[in-house]
């Protein structure tokens, strides 16, 4: 069972941008099924380290836009952006060492942030973005 459903709720109005929170929204779910699951710690911390790496290639390509069109909310963004990436990189360093067990208060934190970070904040720039011809 999903953790998240794709809506039109979700949607930012802007294909490329709809289509990386997509793939982030598969991948919490994937991460939410392998907790249930109680997959091992290796594939745990696989999809942990995918999950971060594919963040900050959507966060890349959101703060090069915001840059490109001067965008100004950027450093407010980014800064959501930034301690987003901590939080997880701390996570992931944690649960390597063994020092926390990845549960479903983890995966709910993911899901939350993604969603109040989507409806939020993203949805702030869709106006701005739709007026440069990002679509």
């Amino acid at each position: 069972m999903a953790l998240i459903k794709w809506t039109e709720k979700l949607s930012v109005n802007i294909d490329s941008i709809d289509e990386q929170h997509k793939v982030l929204i598969n991948m919490i779910n994937e991460f939410y099924e392998k907790i249930n699951e109680k997959s091992n710690n290796e594939l745990i911390s696989n999809l942990i380290t995918k999950m971060k790496d594919y963040t900050l290639l959507h966060f890349s390509m959101e703060e090069k836009l915001f840059k490109q069109y001067n965008y100004a909310d950027f450093e407010q963004h980014k800064k959501q952006h930034d301690g987003f990436v901590k939080k997880v990189s701390d996570l992931e360093g944690r649960f390597k060492k063994g020092e926390i067990i990845l549960s479903f208060e983890i995966t709910r934190f993911l899901k939350d942030w993604l969603m109040d970070h989507i409806q939020g904040t993203d949805k702030k720039y869709t106006k701005f973005f739709i007026e440069k011809g990002i679509t």
